[in-house]
């Protein structure tokens, strides 16, 4: 299934300056469930640091990122020589695709948008590997035969907008298959830091490692710090230093580096973090399921893929009412592989603000129905 049009839109969820503008909102006043960043907000440490580092603004940014990159190689524990900081991942993900000759890029969907456009734009033809709504979106990989024909796959693990989380095992065993084949396999674990259990996910460890292997990681997400633009990828060395020869000058700036260094320091952050989404997920999904008109997927992390059963309301008359309401959720609209008009996708937020929208759900729902 080819994916040529699916550069024409690229959606990254709700925009609150844009409803703030319209309807005269305060920030405040705007409930954002299309953001899926962590719902503590972000460390004390961020502010702090910041303050700390207001006259490195003097300076250029080291352009090396070797205070950034020690503390990332320490917090995983692999050498630093495997990891390159990047303005988000989304700068990584078209990087990636700039390595090497990648004619043939396998895409599998639903998932973000950014790898097919990405390679699009790198000169790839890109094809997809559809996963069955009937399976609840769980993937099943392509063939050997289809591997061999590859250049470069893309896989989101846990998987945005499904929310569903493959086990390491899983994931390296796809991994020989595309060395065999002599195909790079890219893998974006951005929201894996939410699952119970990173370590049973992760297979950032075995990219240090291997010659065909590329782990995407975003410190935005789990940190609450979208703002900064700040991720990073680890792959082999000679990997690494082939993409940093293409990455553009100072691709960080001088806080978002100090924030990086000193985000990597809260560890009780994020064990915290991992407890309030258990405990968010543990309401949040039965309540979806309550709600007339609205069948959730499971999910591992902190969003949930929502169907729209009601012919009578789109995804996007939905996201349109509850705008004038104040909220914003994700229309999936963009994603390709999943039915038009029928798919959402909603944060977590905390709990208080979470059932402040299944209320508004309920009534527009409610009355739509």
């Amino acid at each position: 299934m080819p994916l040529t049009t699916l550069a024409r839109t690229r959606t990254h969820g709700g925009n609150p300056w844009k409803l703030m503008r319209e309807q005269g909102l305060s920030r405040a006043q705007v409930l954002d469930f299309s953001l899926d960043v962590n719902p503590l907000g972000f460390p004390e440490v961020v502010q702090t640091t910041v303050r700390d580092h207001v006259e490195d603004l003097r300076c250029y940014p080291d352009p090396d990122a070797l205070a950034l990159r020690e503390a990332i190689a320490a917090y995983h524990e692999v050498p630093y020589e495997t990891i390159l900081p990047g303005n988000g991942s989304a700068e990584l993900i078209t990087l990636v695709t700039r390595f090497g000759p990648m004619a043939n890029t396998l895409v599998i969907v639903p998932t973000f948008t950014e790898y097919a456009w990405a390679a699009e734009q790198a000169g790839a033809t890109v094809v997809s590997h559809q996963l069955e709504e009937t399976r609840g979106f769980q993937p099943d990989f392509p063939t050997d035969e289809r591997v061999r024909d590859l250049d470069g796959v893309f896989l989101c693990n846990p998987n945005n907008p499904t929310g569903v989380a493959l086990p390491k095992d899983r994931v390296l065993r796809l991994a020989d298959r595309c060395r065999a084949s002599g195909c790079l396999l890219i893998v974006d674990e951005a929201y894996v830091e939410f699952t119970d259990r990173p370590q049973d996910v992760t297979v950032l460890p075995e990219a240090s490692q291997r010659d065909n292997l590329v782990v995407l990681r975003s410190l935005t997400k789990c940190f609450a710090v979208p703002g900064l633009r700040l991720g990073y990828l680890v792959a082999s060395p000679a990997l690494v230093e082939t993409l940093r020869a293409k990455q553009q000058p100072w691709p960080l700036n001088t806080f978002a580096l100090a924030v990086g260094v000193a985000l990597l320091t809260q560890g009780d952050y994020l064990a915290r973090s991992r407890q309030l989404m258990r405990e968010l997920r543990d309401e949040f999904q039965p309540a979806i399921t309550t709600i007339p008109g609205l069948r959730p997927f499971p999910t591992s992390v902190n969003f949930a893929l929502c169907k729209i059963e009601p012919a009578t309301i789109t995804s996007s008359d939905l996201t349109q009412r509850l705008a004038g309401r104040g909220i914003l959720i994700r229309d999936c609209d963009s994603f390709p592989g999943l039915e038009p008009g029928r798919f959402i996708r909603l944060a977590m937020r905390t709990q208080k603000e979470n059932r402040h929208l299944f209320r508004a759900l309920r009534e527009v729902l409610g009355h739509d129905g």
